[in-house]
């Protein structure tokens, strides 16, 4: 790739480039909006106009017709963003094409991220800090690529190493979300240039180490960013926001104080975040309680930083269900600050007569717990608070609301773990000392349990939420079905002809700085709507289907994705179903029994023992069916067959009269047609720098003798053998990454091809070796059956990932069949690099039992080898399988561009000079492929 033009020294050619450039964003800006104005208008109306918005093959749509108005849009804006030549030259000739519409959404981001290093060189920002500003915005574009190629093509700039050491900061925290590999760049430079540079990503990088060291260097950066009059008022409103989660209240009050000084400069979402942050930089004194009063808390929603807080009603209908069961004891008086006090009472005076209980004879005093947040509460001591709901909202990105303040004596009901980043060593300590914990869903008590977390399935604390509400009566001539935050075009499918659709949204900004008191009492007016005016509803929300499902109403749900993690154990309920009255009773006798001895005042020992009692056998029957027989049936794989057609065709090249057994060194690789000229390169960089004799075994598809033998003359002191392995169908892998192809899961048969070797090592054709492969294939494997590096991600958010689009039962299966195989805080391993034991392979029957799960779960290659070996390896050094996208690559070892990013694209990859060079080389020697 040649780096990007010098910028001119020429003001004036700058402005114009500028000036250019911001015409023509605006003018794509404006033709944008005009196509999404068109487009949704031609939706509503529908026809060809619709046809053509959802992508599908129409006619020609004609001047006059309901869809010209969008046609002519998306002609005019492709015509001036991609070139007059993309289109055809008439509107009236044009067919929609959702790939062009993506290439001009491309061209739009991308010109909109350059504009930005012009505009700020306009407005007198040094180079160094116009870059780093350019690659902020590139990355909120999406345009990772795009951002690395600029700070790379600005190094040798006096100053384009500081630059380009921040900007790399910048492109791993923001675009990738590695805040550790973030910091390490960070660290690197002194943290006045970062103050000026990147203090907000400086500092939020340097917060997620959380460490002492860690959480003072933040400190010191956003310090030092206060004192600078030139900065942005908006990034001290941001660095107020994190001193805060820091617990740096005078720091969060000098960075407040200097943004209100400049408010005129602040749009409104920083003033609204600045307001927001006044409760805790100025916070109330904690109340002392008359003797005898009880503290409890209520899950609340607020949080220092205003854009996780909360925006979903459904929240508060959780809320609304946890205080209806605290209020069905009759003796119980309710307190509580800004309306708290008067919330329960009211809501107690709503509880079915057949739900009350006697005693509770108590004075209750009700405080909020902020979920996300309660370090930041002004609590009494000794609040029991019943903690529920989706914990997955952590402050600015680095910081989660757990373990609660240290005044919160937890229950954990209904309990739901989205974002595993929350589930750090402390927060399981936390959990362990205060389970067991009652999950919403069968995927977090699977996940617990891995943990060493004890833990059971309650359901949703949602079901319980008919105690409040008097019996369905809706009148005979109902005809409106509830469409809940559904899409337009979903909604307009849900109603027959004789039906209204009616849209309801949960989600809105509305919701985000109501408080608590008002979001219980917008839940009760919504729930009551849904009870009392709708025939029925159907929706994609959680918090709707079950509470409207205990209500009686009767809901559809439609789950964004079938296998999505939430609905694990939720599913199939309706209004008096046997599976909705048992979650909803079990739920309402553990809290009764919970809440019965906190209102007597009962000791916390004598609390925790009770809750522990009455869970036993709950806990006891999630253990057992974690390590029950899976549902989902295996399909048979003839592994026999496979691999007698493949040692059947397999095509012998080379000097294999002179190998030595013991001497050489066996490598691994697969190809196909697609990678035919990408292959040879690797292939080249690897036989250059091996210190020994080596014999390659190539699994191939859709590749000819010809091809082969130009391979294998290319290299004729290797001896080669090919596995031809086209007629070998693994069925539908739907986890196929979109840049590889079916050819890498023939490797999964090796064990079983190559029954008389005992080790091989296998290596992706997307590499530049730059080490001895010899070196590599030694690699002790301590008794594990295999060796690779491990990669970011842990297999249990791997897993649950890897579920999502199959079917409910078969997503439960599989995270289920990997929390029982493989404990807790296992990271995966990439398999583009390994060193394989196949003695060890074939003796576990790796190609047997593992190879079936690809078909039953749609799983690729790199899955299967997870799946099998999950923490059961040897840990490869980095340096054998680097990754230029994230790591600084030196020399030695092997070069892997993982990623859709590879160097033989059109595309600024990291090193991919590296690559090219490579390829220059061997090309010039040998040339393309035979076709």
């Amino acid at each position: 790739m040649s780096p990007l033009p010098s910028l001119p020294e020429s003001r004036d050619v700058v402005r114009r480039a500028a000036r250019s450039l911001r015409a023509r964003t605006a003018a794509a800006a404006s033709a944008a909006e005009r196509l999404a104005t068109s487009n949704g208008g031609a939706a509503a109306q529908g026809g060809e106009a619709d046809q053509a918005a959802a992508g599908t093959d129409t006619d020609v749509i004609v001047p006059g017709s309901a869809g010209y108005p969008f046609v002519r849009t998306y002609w005019g804006l492709g015509r001036q963003l991609l070139g007059r030549d993309a289109l055809p030259r008439s509107a009236a000739e044009v067919r929609f094409d959702p790939e062009v519409l993506e290439q001009m959404a491309s061209a739009t981001r991308r010109a909109l991220g350059f504009s930005v290093l012009t505009e700020r060189l306009l407005a007198g920002d040094p180079l160094p800090k116009a870059q780093v500003a350019a690659v902020r915005a590139m990355c909120e574009a999406r345009l990772v690529n795009e951002a690395r190629a600029l700070a790379l093509s600005l190094r040798h700039h006096p100053e384009g190493e500081t630059a380009l050491t921040v900007s790399d900061g910048v492109v791993l925290l923001a675009a990738m979300g590695r805040a550790d590999l973030a910091w390490e760049r960070f660290s690197e430079v002194d943290d006045t240039v970062l103050a000026t540079l990147a203090p907000v990503e400086a500092m939020t990088a340097a917060m997620s180490l959380r460490t002492a060291e860690g959480d003072d260097r933040a400190a010191a950066i956003a310090a030092l960013a206060v004192a600078d009059p030139a900065q942005d008022p908006q990034v001290w409103v941001e660095l107020a926001g994190r001193l805060v989660v820091l617990g740096r209240t005078e720091d969060a009050a000098r960075a407040a104080a200097a943004a209100r000084a400049r408010a005129e400069e602040l749009p409104e979402r920083a003033v609204q975040a600045l307001d927001n942050l006044r409760r805790w930089i100025e916070p109330e004194p904690a109340e002392e309680l008359p003797a005898g009063t009880i503290s409890v808390g209520l899950i609340s929603y607020d949080q220092p930083d205003v854009e996780r807080a909360s925006r979903n009603v459904g929240d508060y209908v959780q809320t609304l269900a946890l205080l209806g069961n605290l209020a069905r004891f009759r003796g119980t008086r309710f307190t509580g600050a800004g309306g708290l006090g008067e919330l329960a009472t009211e809501v107690q005076g709503r509880v079915r007569p057949e739900l009350q209980l006697p005693g509770g004879d108590a004075e209750v005093r009700l405080v909020e717990v902020n979920r996300d947040f309660s370090v930041g509460d002004q609590l009494p001591p000794d609040t029991w608070t019943v903690v529920f709901g989706w914990h997955m909202h952590p402050s600015f990105q680095v910081r989660y609301g757990m373990p609660y303040h240290p005044h919160v004596k937890p229950l954990f009901v209904s309990f739901h773990i989205n974002d595993l980043g929350l589930l750090d060593e402390e927060t399981l300590d936390y959990l362990r000392a205060n389970g067991p914990i009652g999950c919403r869903d069968w995927t977090t008590v699977d996940l617990l349990l891995s943990a060493d977390v004890e833990a059971f399935f309650t359901g949703c604390l949602t079901t319980t939420s008919d105690a409040v509400f008097p019996d369905r009566t809706p009148g005979d001539g109902n005809r409106i079905v509830g469409a809940v935050d559904l899409r337009p075009r979903q909604a307009r499918k849900v109603a027959d002809s004789a039906e209204s659709v009616e849209i309801v949204r949960h989600d809105g900004p509305e919701y985000r700085m109501i408080g608590l008191v008002d979001g219980v009492r917008a839940a009760i007016d919504l729930l009551e709507d849904y009870q009392q005016r709708f025939r029925r509803l159907v929706t994609s929300r959680l918090h709707c289907y079950l509470p409207a499902s205990s209500l009686g109403v009767p809901t559809r749900l439609l789950p964004p994705k079938t296998g999505d993690v939430r609905y694990d154990g939720l599913l199939g309920m309706r209004p008096d179903s046997p599976e909705l009255l048992g979650m909803r009773e079990s739920i309402r006798a553990l809290l009764a029994g919970a809440w019965e001895l906190v209102l007597a005042g009962e000791s916390e020992d004598r609390i925790r023992a009770h809750w522990r009692e009455v869970t036993a056998p709950l806990v006891r029957e999630a253990r057992e069916r974690l390590a029950a027989p899976l549902d989902t049936p295996l399909e048979d794989f003839d592994v026999e067959a496979a691999v007698a057609a493949v040692r059947a065709g397999s095509r012998r090249y080379g000097p294999h009269e002179v190998v030595v057994e013991g001497e050489v060194t066996d490598i691994a690789m697969s190809t196909d047609a697609n990678f035919r000229d990408i292959v040879p390169v690797a292939l080249s960089t690897l036989v250059e720098n091996a210190s020994g004799p080596l014999r390659l075994w190539i699994t191939t598809r859709e590749v000819g003798t010809a091809y082969e033998e130009w391979l294998a003359e290319s290299f004729p002191e290797v001896a080669m053998t090919f596995l031809p392995c086209d007629g070998i169908d693994y069925g539908e892998v739907s986890r196929m990454i979109k840049h590889i192809t079916v050819a890498t899961m023939d490797r999964l048969l090796l064990p079983e091809v190559l029954d008389h070797l005992d080790r091989v090592t296998y290596v992706d054709g997307d590499t530049v070796v730059q080490g001895d492969v010899c070196e590599l294939a030694r690699t002790d494997l301590a008794g594990h059956p295999l060796a690779a590096r491990s990669s970011f991600v842990t297999q249990a958010l791997h897993w649950r990932n890897a579920g999502n689009d199959l079917s409910a039962q078969a997503a439960s299966d599989l995270r289920r069949a990997m929390a029982a195989r493989h404990a807790y805080g296992a990271r995966t391993f990439n398999a583009g690099v390994l060193v394989l034991d196949l003695a060890r392979l074939r003796a576990d029957r790796f190609s047997h039992e593992f190879v079936p799960m690809a078909t039953a779960y749609g799983l690729n290659d790199q899955d299967v080898f997870n799946a099998y070996a999950g923490a059961n390896r040897a840990a490869l050094p980095e340096q054998w399988n680097a990754w230029p996208t994230y790591d600084r690559v030196g020399e030695g070892g092997i070069v892997h561009y993982v990623g859709s990013g590879k160097p033989w694209l059109d595309l600024p990859v990291p090193e991919c000079e590296r690559w090219r060079a490579a390829a220059e080389r061997f090309r010039a020697r040998r040339g393309l492929a035979p076709a």
